[in-house]
């Protein structure tokens, strides 16, 4: 039989409920993990014992309370005691369940896919109402990020029966509740948003929450004339509302007049006034808008004017990118992107703008990558100035890890410029056996191996034996990463209205590839693509599907746009057409499920059938890209 994660919650109850007859409360301990409540009490106090043989450094956790539909991460401090660890946590008043994730270098403890997953409770012991569809949201929305196994008809269920156990929680979930049971069941979600709008119906002075959320419910249950007539009833109702914000962004976005651009900012900020995000965009474009004219004092005294601190050194960035690209106006492009590094760093320990879905250690670490990628444009910046030294120190910064072949490129480059051979040699090196190479780094090395050695004697030995390890490596990385999971089949339609069966392909190797053309990575990593489609296309047992997913507009429209970009880049890559869940959805039924949470994503199906490797993201090399889908795909076929 097929375990759920609910059976984590379930069960958790039962064991709660004959808790109650014991005189002193030890705690419960499920998988690794020990709670010294059986029922933890939101607004309490929580001590955790996690127990493993990791180190400290190769160990970290955080936990997930709920409080409605969303979720808030928060960092697990940890100590060692002894041979486990320990740590106290202050469950908030709000809370209504929490989960706890603990993750052991590369790899999550999710507790035989079952996950660490509680419901919280009263001080008297009843279960918070709301907590269960709080953990039926967790599963859908997360859960699966932690390797945790998602029953996902059963999550919406948890969501539907507390639901509709405790009506007076309807409200809160109108904007998220009612588009995943639609999902899952078409008739009974039609129903239940039918019912949610004649109560809405029945009141007659709506909030402008309630009009937002009469309008999803319109949206998600099809009906677009509906949803438009709401959004005029807001405009009206609520003139210094987010429908009305949202308008004038919109008249402002389709306004090509940088005048009159200005004219709408203008009167957006005498209506909204400076707190707002939509103002601040508009800011940051008419920036954008001041520099291509090549007025730099119009644009810093726009830049001047905008609040949002994580909006202003990305938007300085990007004018710096794009100036160190062309080699323009250098001097100013260093100046911003310097001030982008110092806002960046300034940001590093300051939890003031944090969002809601980073805890404190990942936001920090997210601005540390951040900082990183900056630096790659201050360092182009400066190298192409003639500060090669200064390029140097830091290009060596926006490595990071040297995980990204291109920003290593880089760094070789300008360590080559410098005259700096022997670095370039240890440097180029290291990147080479750990496989994150490029073709431009592999003769640099050679180039530099040679100023260094003053020949070519050796070189070759020594290069062969550095594409070795890496390639062991590897593959050894590639056979810990291989799954075992059986998919969903899909039937859909490729670009010549043929239809692809993915059961019929069953005894092949399948390499799926979710795109889209919006989507900058997957496009990136198209020629790479190709180059590994060229190297199978004589073998009949390997089968490469191109799933175009997440676009707009009918099919039709879909499929002539994706035909025309695959013939006009000469890709010979056959595309099929993911079907939206419903008309005018941004969920698409094969996306969904095989739980694509971003683009591009690339599934590899084995002969036995079942899905053997999934990567997400594009590392911006297209000669390891093809080692690493080769390794995979012969690793299958052997």
């Amino acid at each position: 039989m097929k375990t759920s994660t609910i059976v984590i919650a379930l069960s958790f109850l039962a064991i709660c409920m004959s808790c109650k007859e014991t005189p002193k409360d030890m705690g419960a301990t499920i998988g690794n993990l020990h709670l010294s409540k059986t029922m933890p009490v939101a607004g309490e106090t929580l001590n955790v014992t996690y127990k493993t043989d990791a180190e400290q450094k190769d160990l970290s956790a955080y936990y997930y309370y709920m409080v409605g539909s969303k979720a808030y991460p928060v960092d697990l401090n940890l100590t060692k005691a002894d041979t486990v660890y320990k740590a106290a946590l202050a469950i908030p008043d709000s809370a209504t369940a929490i989960a706890f994730n603990f993750k052991i270098g590369k790899d999550f403890d999710h507790n035989n896919k079952k996950g660490y997953i509680f419901p919280l409770t009263t001080s008297k012991g009843d279960t918070i109402p709301g907590a269960m569809a709080g953990i039926g949201m967790y599963q859908l929305r997360y859960a699966s990020n932690f390797g945790i196994e998602v029953d996902k008809a059963m999550a919406v269920k948890l969501m539907k029966d507390d639901l509709l156990k405790n009506k007076d929680l309807q409200e809160n979930w109108d904007a998220v509740f009612p588009r995943s049971l639609i999902t899952q069941n078409k008739e009974e979600g039609k129903k239940y948003i039918d019912n949610r709008i004649a109560e809405y119906a029945s009141s007659a002075n709506l909030t402008e929450l309630q009009y937002r959320n009469l309008g999803i419910l319109y949206q998600t249950n099809g009906k677009a004339e509906l949803l438009d007539s709401v959004q005029k009833v807001l405009k009206v109702k609520f003139p210094k509302g987010a429908a009305a914000q949202e308008e004038l962004w919109m008249e402002f976005y389709n306004e090509q007049d940088y005048n009159k651009r200005k004219e709408i900012y203008t009167a957006f900020e005498a209506n909204f006034g400076t707190e707002s995000r939509i103002r601040d965009m508009m800011l940051t474009r008419l920036a954008e808008a001041a520099i291509k004219n090549n007025n730099k004092e119009e644009y810093t005294s726009l830049m001047a004017k905008v609040f949002d601190k994580n909006m202003v050194p990305s938007a300085y960035n990007s004018i710096a990118w794009n100036y160190a690209e062309k080699g323009e106006n250098l001097d100013f492009a260093a100046d911003i992107s310097k001030k982008s590094l110092d806002l960046i760093k300034a940001s590093i320990n300051d939890l003031s703008d944090k969002p809601e879905y980073y805890t404190a250690s990942q936001y920090k670490q997210s601005m540390e990558n951040t900082f990183n990628m900056y630096a790659d444009t201050y360092a182009l910046i400066k190298y192409k100035q003639g500060d090669v030294d200064e390029a140097i120190t830091y290009q060596k910064i926006a490595t990071g890890k040297g995980l990204n072949a291109e920003l290593n490129e880089r760094y070789i480059q300008f360590l080559m410029a410098g005259q700096k051979y022997d670095q370039a040699v240890t440097e180029a090196a290291n990147y080479i056996k750990a496989g994150n190479t490029s073709t431009k780094i592999n003769d640099y090395y050679k180039e530099a191996y040679i100023n260094t050695k003053g020949s070519t004697e050796g070189y070759q030995k020594d290069f062969e034996a550095l594409e070795k390890i890496a390639n062991e490596m590897l593959v050894a990385e590639t056979k810990e990463k291989m799954i075992t999971k059986a998919p969903k089949n899909f039937s859909l339609k490729n670009t010549n209205g043929e239809t692809v069966d993915l059961a019929a392909l069953k005894g092949k190797t399948v390499v799926l590839d979710f795109w889209a053309r919006w989507c900058g990575p997957c496009k990136a990593a198209f020629p790479g693509m190709q180059m590994v489609v060229d190297k199978y296309k004589d073998d009949d047992s390997v089968v490469f599907l191109f799933i175009n997913t997440l676009e707009s507009g009918d099919f039709e429209t879909r499929s002539t746009l994706a035909a025309n970009f695959i013939k006009d880049n000469n890709y010979t890559f056959e595309v099929v057409l993911d079907n939206p869940i419903e008309v005018g959805s941004r969920e698409f039924l094969v996306a969904s499920n095989f739980e694509v949470r971003g683009i591009p994503t690339k599934v590899i199906i084995g002969p036995d059938g079942n899905i053997k490797f999934i990567t997400i993201g594009y590392s911006g090399s297209s000669a390891k890209l093809v080692k690493e889908l080769s390794i995979k795909i012969d690793l299958l076929n052997s």
